[in-house]
């Protein structure tokens, strides 16, 4: 998970963006497990929330809720295939207290169940 994790922010950082999103993308990188507002990230971004979702999108071509369920979805994802986590703590690693409400998510996302993706 660790590795996973690393290889994300190397990710991340191989792209030219602003620090102040850089720091952003790490932070939901670092707390998916979280709730994230986006008038939080804004703050951390030092900016309003209206210029932030507005060079958000600019810098990373997603709007902020979109990078955070991308993330969550691909953390899931390699969660799923890589260990042998249950769903509900596989859920609770990128946010979800409600493993139905992921599951109908994940489902959607990636047209397979958490359980197929498995298989």
């Amino acid at each position: 998970l660790a590795l996973f994790c690393q290889l994300l922010h190397q990710q991340l950082y191989l792209q030219p963006s602003d620090k102040r999103i850089q720091a952003v993308q790490s932070f939901i990188l670092d707390n998916l497990h979280q709730t994230m507002a986006v008038s939080y990230l804004a703050q951390i971004a030092c900016l309003s929330p209206t210029q932030f979702k507005k060079l958000f999108s600019a810098q990373t071509g997603m709007a902020p809720a979109s990078f955070i369920t991308h993330q969550r979805m691909e953390k899931a994802r390699a969660l799923l295939i890589n260990t042998d986590a249950p769903v509900q703590y596989v859920a609770e690693q990128v946010g979800y207290t409600d493993v139905t409400a992921f599951s109908r998510r994940f489902s959607q996302y990636f047209g397979l169940s958490p359980r197929q993706i498995r298989s």
